[in-house]
């Protein structure tokens, strides 16, 4: 891995923003993981082809989500160490990750023969993940851009 540099640029107002992405997209995985795991309880929705993956990449996905929050909490409380903002960095990538996963886990329910029942749970599910999705790539956007491209690219060499 290509050593970080030592001062990356950290800009408090674009962090600050990057934590209310995160935030946002946090309470939407609480929804959503709440939701997942009352679907869990359900024979019409346990058994749903990708149902297992879904709910899999959703809880790999809150880890890193979480790690990502608190970096950025760090770096705003003036943690600016490289380590911190690479942990961020990859962080948000391996949320990411697990959410185009867990994305392609709901196109498996939704393409399921489904009953009716099963197919509102469906569109909550999708609904939610896509709210959680969206708001995450806000804040990676906006992290991208504002560390640069070099740094970026060291930060997800990080290992897991």
């Amino acid at each position: 891995m290509e050593p970080l540099p030592q001062h990356p640029h950290v800009e408090h107002v674009v962090f600050t923003r990057v934590l209310d992405h995160l935030t946002a997209s946090e309470y939407a995985l609480a929804v959503l993981c709440s939701v997942s795991r009352q679907m869990k309880l359900f024979a019409v929705t346990k058994d749903l082809p990708g149902f297992d993956e879904f709910y899999r990449e959703i809880y790999e996905s809150s880890y890193h989500r979480i790690t990502a929050k608190g970096s950025v909490r760090r770096i705003l409380a003036g943690d600016h160490h490289a380590t911190v903002v690479a942990i961020a960095v990859h962080s948000m990538h391996k949320a990411a990750e697990h959410d185009r996963l867990a994305g392609e886990a709901v196109h498996r329910m939704a393409a399921a023969e489904a009953k009716e029942d099963a197919r509102r749970w469906i569109t909550s599910v999708r609904a939610w993940h896509e709210r959680t999705a969206t708001e995450l790539q806000v804040a990676v956007t906006r992290t991208r851009e504002s560390v640069g491209e070099a740094f970026w690219t060291s930060a997800l060499q990080l290992d897991d």
